[in-house]
């Protein structure tokens, strides 16, 4: 794990990508606004402590952090749209959102919601036979996924 110094002194421990949960208290370009906010910030604050000039090298650390968040932005906004298509293109779009990181990524759960789903939405039985005959021939755990994704656009995070 990273450190670095916070304003008290004491180090700063950075959690593992891993091992943050998904907040739906936030959104996205509510962090991206406050990252770059924090960034600015940071900069003037170099430049305070500095009579108002950037070191070569602090220059460049600002830029590369600033370039990382266009990185993640564009990512972000291909993900979406990636996901809108998953969607849009299932046989019964749901919408359905699953973290498989938590107790909803089971296998026994994805079948379970699957069997839910055709119920609610009311399949014919040749549908649905069809459904079963597809999900009898998914061994492993990404074919499930895929499975869900094309019959009932259920987008998957944290896979």
């Amino acid at each position: 794990m990273p450190n670095t110094t916070n304003l008290k002194g004491s180090p700063m421990k950075y959690k593992h990508f891993d091992d943050i949960r998904p907040n739906h208290n936030t959104s996205f370009v509510m962090l991206y606004f406050a990252a770059c906010r924090s960034l600015c910030k940071l900069e003037a604050a170099i430049r305070r402590t500095n009579c108002g000039k950037l070191t070569c090298r602090q220059t460049w650390l600002l830029r590369r952090i600033q370039n990382k968040f266009v990185q993640m932005v564009a990512l972000h906004k291909s993900n979406q749209h990636n996901d809108m298509i998953t969607v849009l293109n299932a046989k019964y779009p749901t919408g359905i959102v699953i973290d498989l990181k938590g107790p909803q990524g089971n296998v026994f759960y994805l079948i379970g919601l699957a069997n839910k789903l055709i119920k609610e939405l009311g399949l014919s039985a040749e549908e649905t036979a069809e459904f079963k005959q597809e999900q009898s021939s998914a061994t492993t755990y990404q074919a499930h996924l895929a499975l869900l994704r094309e019959w009932f656009g259920v987008v998957f995070v944290g896979d």
